[in-house]
């Protein structure tokens, strides 16, 4: 493991990832539907509301896993565990929901999850890389 600090950074995003999907199907929506549809009217969008709400929901998946795969980086180093744990991590949250009023778990949304992971693992190899071999 690179560093404990990063690594409890991991491990408070992970928990901040779980206790969104510990959100009612109600609660969640409302959440990220207020936000939404202040964004859906200030770009004054010609397409459906709902499909421009899922659009966003799954880009904040992407986007909550991509953060988690540039912390996996950062804790376990460019080894494949790091990538691994953060995709248990994404199955583990798609169960969990399984049994939140509402919800439902989603293989798309691990593969979204996991697109996110990777992405974010490549973003902090590159950073990283940018950072500490400037030519």
């Amino acid at each position: 493991m690179k560093s404990k600090k990063i690594f409890i950074l991991f491990c408070i995003w992970t928990c901040f990832i779980w206790a969104n999907s510990l959100l009612p199907a109600t609660q969640s929506s409302e959440l990220s539907g207020g936000l939404t549809y202040q964004l859906y009217h200030f770009l004054h969008l010609p397409i459906d509301f709902e499909l421009f709400h899922t659009f966003i929901r799954k880009c904040a998946h992407f986007c909550e896993y991509a953060v988690l795969g540039g912390l996996a980086l950062l804790s376990f180093g460019y080894r494949k565990r790091g990538l691994g744990i953060s995709i248990l991590v994404a199955c583990l949250d798609e169960t969990l929901q399984l049994f939140i009023e509402g919800r439902s778990g989603q293989i798309s949304d691990v593969l979204i999850d996991s697109t996110g992971i990777i992405c974010g693992f490549f973003i902090a190899f590159f950073f990283m890389k940018k950072l500490f071999h400037q030519d």
